[in-house]
């Protein structure tokens, strides 16, 4: 069966429309579940559950684990995140020094654009 371009078109344009679709839904719909799947905690203790079907004693220990664990894991996401910050503002001003003034501008806008994502994503995050 030999294919001509009317129906060759159609089929790319749907498969470009699709991709479009998912490359703009995918990235919000991870953001969603991050902030709205609830705690981590139940997350994982879900997870460990569906795998290993724990009997009841065991899912409240295992949750009462990873409580424990879960303000130490914040809190090394937390220093981490600032120790992230501090090399960032460190490589940004030695690429500023590099450039000339009308490149210094450009990189400023750049900055805020990427500032800007990385607010929207630090929002999202379950740890800030």
């Amino acid at each position: 069966m030999k294919l001509e371009w009317k129906q060759i078109i159609p089929a790319v344009l749907i498969g470009c429309l699709l991709g479009l679709w998912a490359g703009a839904w995918l990235p919000t719909a991870s953001l969603r579940r991050l902030r709205c799947g609830g705690p981590q905690t139940q997350r994982l203790l879900s997870s460990f559950n569906q795998e290993l079907q724990l009997d009841a004693r065991q899912q409240e220990a295992v949750k009462a684990v990873l409580e424990s664990y879960r303000e130490k894991t914040k809190s090394l996401h937390r220093d981490t995140a600032a120790r992230f910050l501090e090399i960032r503002a460190s490589m940004r001003g030695d690429v500023e020094r590099l450039l000339t003034p009308e490149q210094r501008k450009k990189f400023q806008d750049m900055q805020a654009r990427w500032d800007a994502q990385h607010k929207n994503w630090k929002e999202a995050s379950p740890y800030h």
